[in-house]
């Protein structure tokens, strides 16, 4: 944004706006008169009949501000009060005597003298009635345009103001979500490497420490950024599935296919981890024998596709997405509606046959990430 773009107007430019606007029906008065005179015994030169119409009209050039400044102050609303009724009507009854004035001034030195001599004073009082109706609707016209453009102005900015807090709310939202992940994530490493010391494997448990603290360096570094590049939630992800391999020692085996063009794509953090929680608990610890766990990562038109596959039970029966009671579940719908709306979606089905299970995360994709980056790996 341009540092002009919001300064306030050049007071001349507000003024020739405003001299233009009068010179329309100043203009309108004056060939009426013109035309008019044309028709009767002695015609009136074009510029007599500018000279003695437009004066009286470009009245409204200084007393537009002021009327404008009065519609603001007080406001005809419905009811109107008595007060402002009473202030328009006077300041509308003024405007004409001025708009009067200027006119018998112009009219008694441009125009030709009448055939019955009348005082000054009687005449300015006859223009002054006579164009009151004329000033009334003018002086009307003037303080609508002015309210409804107020009233606009008004809406604009309470549009403004509920979009700007509608985004404080969803970032407050996703911020909550995601703080949610990070002791729920923790307290379940702590918690396996807990067993591991009772049971002395303490080089196990020593290594479990180390990855965790890459983890958590990795978590604070981020911060509060609900997006970041899919090759650092991978980074994040081999480090806790390195975990889960130590706490499974040879009963987990885990298959990545990331493709290298969608590393760079933007994800929300902490995506895959709770989809790769949730495939560990209910699929891979739920077999006697090993399990293979695998994280697909490809592009699909205009759309990333994020896929957590296990080999375990499978899904209950009955199971429904939306009545999950679990926290990993319902925190990446939530997140995902709050960040994407409808474009961000999560499916979590069986393939045929009834073995194994498949969350399927989708995300708007953007920009073409840049291709040749190495290939992710656990």
């Amino acid at each position: 944004m341009s540092p002009t773009e919001n300064a306030p107007p050049v007071p001349w430019r507000r003024w020739a706006w405003q001299v233009a606007l009068w010179t329309a029906p100043a203009t309108l008065a004056a060939l009426e008169t013109y035309f008019f005179s044309r028709s009767g015994p002695q015609s009136l030169p074009l510029w007599r009949a500018f000279a003695s119409q437009v004066p009286a009209w470009y009245v409204w050039v200084p007393t537009t501000p002021l009327v404008v400044h009065l519609s603001r102050r007080l406001r005809l609303g419905l009811p109107p009060s008595a007060r402002a009724v009473g202030v328009h009507l006077a300041a509308c009854l003024g405007v004409g005597a001025l708009f009067g004035g200027v006119y018998t001034l112009a009219h008694l030195a441009f125009m030709p003298p009448m055939s019955t001599p009348t005082p000054w004073w009687m005449l300015g009082l006859r223009f002054w009635l006579g164009w009151l109706p004329m000033t009334a609707m003018t002086y009307a016209a003037v303080l609508g345009v002015s309210q409804a453009v107020d009233s606009q102005r008004r809406a604009r900015e309470n549009e403004r103001q509920a979009a700007a807090l509608s985004v404080q709310l969803a970032e407050a939202r996703l911020q909550a979500l995601q703080t949610q992940l990070h002791p729920h994530f923790l307290f379940n490493t702590l918690n396996a490497i807990v067993v591991l010391v009772r049971e002395r494997e303490t080089d196990t448990a020593a290594r479990m420490l180390v990855l965790l603290s890459d983890i958590l360096r990795q978590l604070l570094q981020q911060g509060a950024t609900q997006e970041v590049p899919l090759r650092d939630e991978v980074a994040v992800l081999s480090r806790y599935l390195e975990i889960q391999q130590l706490r499974f020692e040879d009963r987990l085996r885990v298959d990545w296919d990331v493709d290298d063009g969608v590393l760079d794509a933007r994800v929300p953090h902490l995506v895959l981890q709770p989809l790769v929680e949730n495939a560990i608990r209910h699929g891979v610890s739920m077999r006697s024998a090993a399990g293979v766990l695998r994280i697909r990562a490809r592009r699909q038109g205009d759309v990333l596709s994020l896929e957590v596959v296990d080999d375990g039970p499978g899904l209950p029966a009955g199971f429904e997405l939306e009545r999950s009671p679990g926290i990993g579940l319902s925190n990446t719908r939530a997140r995902l509606a709050q960040l994407y709306g409808d474009a961000g979606s999560l499916r979590v089905v069986s393939p045929p046959g009834g073995t194994g299970t498949v969350a399927t995360v989708l995300l708007p994709l953007g920009a073409s990430t840049p291709a040749g980056a190495e290939r992710a790996h656990g």
